[in-house]
């Protein structure tokens, strides 16, 4: 049987590298997936043959006794959090695929063809917007309705959600920069969270000193590749 916990609200940080790839287990069961990780390349480089959703993230899962899912969450369409989805979306034939703004890219093409062969319902997803899912609440606080996304993917694309349950929960940041965080504080979206995944795998772009003070969180998670090019986690944002 799988392993999972009824009643509890659970969030782990699947070890992708230098992406995101985390799996929620909410307390009547459902199962959510919110990125699969994958490895850029940049230039002239050659593509990986490691399938970070094949290879690092379904072994996870299928170790757990996990065989299907409810839910895959696309954050935004970069390759270290889009890379892993399609072989994902193969693997566990979630009922729906939640995204935040997608521009066209092939990578966001290979993924949409996927989950529309097994059947999979897309949605995207705006600011403001709350409801129930799983025996928890959940919120979407980015992007809002009113965004507009460039015509590559960007960090502020990413769909940013907090799932909570009773006084505890997660909020699941993607790749938002200051500018969003900026919106959600003057929108009143934030509010104190005990576990907060650090936005762009600690960078600098994000994390300012307003909204880690309104978030408030005991636990900060922030996944990454040991001793990465990009200098992540910067150190400021680690000791704020």
């Amino acid at each position: 049987p799988p392993d999972i916990h009824p009643g509890e609200l659970e969030m782990t940080a699947i070890d992708v590298g230098q992406g995101d790839s985390i799996f929620v287990v909410f307390p009547d069961g459902k199962r959510m997936l919110v990125d699969g990780g994958g490895i850029p390349t940049f230039g002239q480089q050659s593509r990986s043959q490691l399938d970070i959703g094949e290879d690092v993230v379904a072994p996870y899962l299928w170790d757990r006794g996990i065989r299907s899912l409810d839910v895959v969450v696309l954050s935004h369409a970069h390759e270290d959090h889009i890379g892993g989805l399609p072989a994902l979306v193969g693997d566990f034939h979630p009922r729906e695929l939640w995204t935040g703004a997608t521009p066209d890219s092939p990578v966001w093409r290979t993924l949409r063809d996927k989950a529309a062969a097994i059947g999979a319902r897309i949605v995207p997803m705006h600011s403001p917007r709350r409801f129930t899912f799983g025996g928890a609440e959940i919120e979407v606080l980015a992007p809002s309705a009113d965004y507009v996304s460039k015509d590559i993917p960007g960090n502020n694309d990413s769909l940013v959600l907090r799932a909570g349950y009773g006084r505890n929960g997660f909020l699941l940041s993607g790749d938002a920069e200051r500018p969003i965080e900026r919106r959600m504080l003057a929108e009143d979206e934030i509010r104190r969270t005990n576990v907060l995944k650090v936005a762009h795998h600690g960078s600098r772009t994000s994390s300012t000193e307003d909204f880690v003070s309104a978030v408030e969180p005991v636990f900060a998670v922030i996944s990454v590749g040991v001793d990465n090019s990009y200098g992540h986690p910067n150190r400021d944002v680690v000791e704020r």
